[in-house]
């Protein structure tokens, strides 16, 4: 799994602007892409404007060739499940701080991947904006 994090303009203090990789080995982000590109991602998001009010999305991507190589296709389902758990613990976590979170399935992946410069092994499974609540 990887995770990204997109982050708009002014939405997140210590954070600058742009597309975002969690690195797990030393638990930081790395700056992939500067700029604020959640607009480009809600219209890659079948035009669901209201996620691009959000300060941060959560993009969590699948590398199955990581998984299948040893589980086989069983490890698709593996990945989707993780998905899953991770974006449970991104609702409690955003509760736990008294913000508001979402989900979201539907978007293009060829555009999501084109739009965050990933590569396309890359996978999009969910996006989760995530902000203040009543936004």
């Amino acid at each position: 799994m990887d995770i990204y994090a997109v982050v708009g303009t002014g939405g997140i203090e210590t954070i600058q602007a742009g597309i975002h990789h969690y690195e797990p080995g030393n638990h930081t982000i790395a700056l992939l892409v500067k700029g604020d590109f959640r607009n480009e991602i809600s219209k890659a998001s079948l035009f669901q404007t209201w996620m691009a009010v959000a300060p941060l999305m959560i993009v969590i991507t699948a590398k199955y060739d990581r998984i299948t190589g040893r589980y086989g296709d069983r490890g698709i389902r593996y990945a989707i499940m993780e998905s899953g758990h991770i974006a449970q613990n991104i609702f409690l976590q955003a509760e736990a701080l008294g913000l508001g979170a979402g989900i979201v399935g539907a978007f293009s992946d060829e555009s999501v991947n084109r739009v965050m410069n990933i590569p396309s092994s890359h996978e999009p499974l969910l996006i989760m904006p995530v902000g203040h609540k009543g936004l």
